[in-house]
């Protein structure tokens, strides 16, 4: 009777020793509760890092609240920064009020960037239930990604929105008000006039700046759109100076309103100097506002820092600079970055060996979890669909906007052998943020070019001596490969679209750097097809 023991005891352990990060991966997929939350479990105790961060990865996208218990037990355990920043973004997701607070407990034993993911993690909870974590643990945090936590915590939810606007008044909390006006800012959603007037009334300076430049900047296209209450409060005499970001702020909305333009040193010395170049930039639905000199301190400040300076030495002389309409943004980005390894353990765990190009439609839930997927429009194998799959699944969305559905369309691309660019930096000190070139951020440069493919179809409908352009903007990571493409301005040929994409995933960079270290940089790329 022993020996039929003793073989399925090796079997068991032989099952365990076997789980690898592309096997666990596939449990996203798996119908059976019993089946799945068995092997997550022992994936939780595995001896491979890259394992054990899969399995926490699987259980908070699998909503798996059972298994608790063991994410608990692995909270203090864990050793790997990787496994650990898994572990810490489920219980954010999934735990009680006591597990969030556990988790921020052994964050703090982290890089602060750590933090930021489980302050990303607990937004994903959504309205009030985010809200309130934030208020009783996140903001004692080191958390520094204040904006991505509103824009994920008010997803599908803007009745919320006046709601955390008094919140962080009520608080003076200027990190979250920051982050909240910023979220609406990308949203294009004007905030309550009542949150927003007594925003410009509270002692504290950076919230009173931060609504100030929220303003500018949502209404300097069309200022009759400012509402009448803000309109009295701005128009309020107010006796005292405050710092050069609010009182030059002012300025604006005054000239905005329907006041002269009057040069004053004070604001030529500002606008000469780095705060300037953050608020001001190379905006000109906000420039138009400046007088003549003010103007040419920008554009000689523009030329000095920038080989990339689009200002124009002199203006138009048209009274209203009317934008150009932009391409709108997916409704949510997929798939997003994954433990270091985990894409690559995927995509040769399922024996994808080529190309793949196409639109998949997707729905998420509010936490940005894949409820349905579409993969039929890809143009892919049948082993790199069941890659995509995978990939796709155990991926968190992020939504693009306060306004995002939770339906969207994915542009997927990857040409062959080229690298997939979804691992995820290990947790550091260092801001992870995504930067556009100007200023202090330096340009990437092409290190390898792929020209694309010219497809006979469109060669033959475009005709003789006759061009197209393909506007694609994607992020340059600081390793120099092309990620997160979306495109800005297509071809009415399809294939040329797709022929451009394939091309352009292949390409290499020496990456953008900010003060001197290599960050990831939001670039445009342009493909001009000609024929002869």
């Amino acid at each position: 009777m022993r020996a039929p023991v003793l073989l399925v005891l090796s079997f068991l352990a032989f099952g365990v020793s076997a789980q690898t990060p592309y096997s666990v991966a596939l449990l996203t997929q798996e119908r059976d509760e019993a089946v799945a939350a068995e092997s997550l479990q022992a994936a939780l105790r595995s001896g491979v890092p890259l394992v054990r961060a899969t399995a926490a990865r699987v259980i908070a996208v699998r909503g798996a609240t059972a298994l608790l218990p063991g994410l608990r037990e692995q909270l203090e355990a864990e050793t790997d920064a990787m496994a650990a920043r898994e572990v810490i973004r489920a219980m954010g997701l999934l735990g009680t009020k006591e597990d969030i607070a556990a988790a921020a407990r052994v964050s703090s034993r982290w890089p602060v960037s750590m933090d930021d993911a489980l302050a990303a993690a607990v937004a994903r909870r959504g309205g009030t239930n985010a809200l309130e974590s934030y208020g009783a643990v996140l903001r004692a945090t080191r958390m520094r990604n204040h904006s991505e936590f509103f824009r994920l915590s008010l997803w599908g939810v803007p009745n919320f929105i006046g709601y955390a606007g008094s919140r962080m008044l009520a608080t003076s909390d200027e990190a979250g008000w920051r982050g909240l006006v910023e979220a609406l800012e990308y949203s294009n959603i004007a905030l309550d006039s009542g949150v927003l007037t007594s925003s410009l009334d509270t002692e504290a300076e950076a919230i009173r700046s931060a609504s100030v430049w929220y303003l500018i900047r949502g209404y300097s296209a069309d200022p009759a759109a400012v509402p009448a209450l803000v309109r009295e409060k701005l128009a309020a005499p107010r006796g005292e100076l405050s710092s050069n970001r609010e009182d030059f702020g002012r300025e604006l909305l005054r000239r905005m309103l329907g006041g002269e333009k009057k040069n004053d040193q004070r604001w030529l010395t500002f606008l000469a100097g780095d705060e300037a170049d953050a608020l001001l930039g190379d905006d000109e639905t906000t420039l138009q506002y400046l007088t003549e000199e003010e103007y040419a301190v920008r554009y000689n400040r523009c030329e000095v820092r920038s080989r990339d300076c689009i200002l124009p030495p002199k203006r138009s002389r048209s009274t209203r600079t009317i934008p150009s309409q932009a391409v709108a943004p997916p409704a949510f980005n997929l798939p997003e970055v994954l433990p270091a390894g985990l894409a690559d353990a995927i995509v040769t765990g399922a024996r994808c060996d080529a190309a793949w190009v196409g639109v998949a439609g997707a729905t998420v839930d509010s936490a940005g979890r894949i409820r349905t997927l579409d993969l039929e429009p890809v143009g892919a194998s049948a082993a790199c669909k069941r890659a995509l799959e995978t990939l796709l699944r155990v991926s968190y969305a992020s939504n693009t906007s306060l306004r995002s559905p939770l339906t969207g369309a994915v542009l997927l691309v990857h040409g062959r052998r080229a690298p997939l660019c979804l691992d995820e930096p290990p947790p550091s000190t260092e801001i992870t943020s995504t930067f556009r070139t100007g200023g202090n951020v330096q340009t990437p440069k092409v290190k390898k070019r792929v020209e694309p493919q010219f497809p006979a179809s469109a060669l033959n409908a475009m005709g003789n001596a006759r061009n197209v352009l393909v506007i694609i903007e994607s992020v340059i990571t600081k390793e120099g490969c092309v990620r997160s493409m979306r495109l800005l301005k297509q071809s009415p040929f399809p294939e040329l679209n797709g022929a451009a994409l394939l091309a352009l995933s292949k390409w290499q960079f020496t990456p953008g750097y900010l003060d001197g270290k290599p960050v990831d940089v939001i670039f445009n790329l342009t493909v001009n097809f000609k024929t002869n």
